[in-house]
């Protein structure tokens, strides 16, 4: 009997430290798993911001488009807009230049004027020294005439030369508005490349960081498989060392009871 007990003694105790083992190594599983799902939330969450933030970078992107497009068309409505202005301008010069000259040949035509009804007016006093009022009277009308075409003439003169000057400082004006409009919308044209390569970068920058995001949502649910696998070995580590602690327990109880049997036996003897 006590060859039998020492049996179950050290059946009892190997039973006893395997359930230590198991128990432990459970908790170590589980700890393992508590970890493992702290960094699969973790992972989870910065996925999730990574997908987020690459979907707002993505649609920043196509409000940088639309930006661009807007300021494409601005920009090429106002260089069209200066060229024409320009064209205008040009045309504005050339009537005043055409007007200067004009007023050239005004001034001329009414000097010349001026002058032979200058000549008629002493030729019509010499005439009227010779006694000849009838021809004197006749050469001064056609000199006050000539006068009167004379001052018309300048007139006309002075008012294209007004008129010249007029449309040359207007096309001064719209010379200065059409180069405006023409660097306004190159500028707004470059915005518009500026704006592209924002949008560009926003969304190759959108792309990577949702890509970033979805590898990392598939890397915590792989994890989080992995963590449930660690949760279940731990769980079934820690019932194995409990059951193999219970059966230490029954073994020692056992040999216990047969110590005592044999105790009794021997007092009845």
């Amino acid at each position: 009997m006590a060859t039998e007990r020492q049996k179950i003694s050290s059946t009892a105790a190997t039973a006893r430290a395997a359930g230590a083992e198991d128990l432990e190594a459970g908790a170590g599983l589980l700890d393992a798993a508590a970890d493992a799902a702290s960094d699969t939330v973790v992972l989870a969450a910065t996925g999730a911001a990574d997908l987020t933030r690459g979907e707002d970078e993505l649609e920043a992107s196509g409000a940088l488009s639309d930006l661009s497009d807007i300021a494409e068309a601005k920009g090429v409505r106002d260089v069209a807009e200066g060229a024409v202005t320009l064209d205008v301008a040009e045309d504005a010069a050339a009537v005043g230049a055409l007007m200067a000259a004009v007023t050239a040949d005004n001034l001329d035509r009414g000097m010349l004027l001026a002058s032979l009804s200058g000549q008629l007016r002493v030729a019509s006093d010499v005439v009227d020294l010779m006694n000849m009022p009838v021809l004197s009277e006749f050469l001064g009308m056609k000199g006050r005439q000539l006068r009167g075409l004379a001052v018309n003439e300048i007139g006309r003169a002075m008012a294209a030369a007004a008129l010249a000057q007029g449309m040359g400082a207007m096309a001064d004006r719209l010379a200065t508005l059409g180069l405006g409009e023409v660097a306004a919308g190159l500028q707004e044209l470059e915005a518009a490349d500026a704006l592209r390569d924002a949008r560009d970068s926003a969304a190759s920058a959108g792309v990577q960081t949702a890509a970033e995001g979805v590898a990392e949502l598939s890397a915590a649910r792989a994890e989080a498989g992995a963590t449930r696998q660690l949760a279940g070995a731990g769980v079934v580590m820690v019932a194995q060392g409990a059951e193999e602690l219970g059966a230490a327990e029954g073994l020692e109880v056992s040999a216990k009871k047969s110590k005592n049997g044999k105790g009794r036996t021997t007092r009845k003897k």
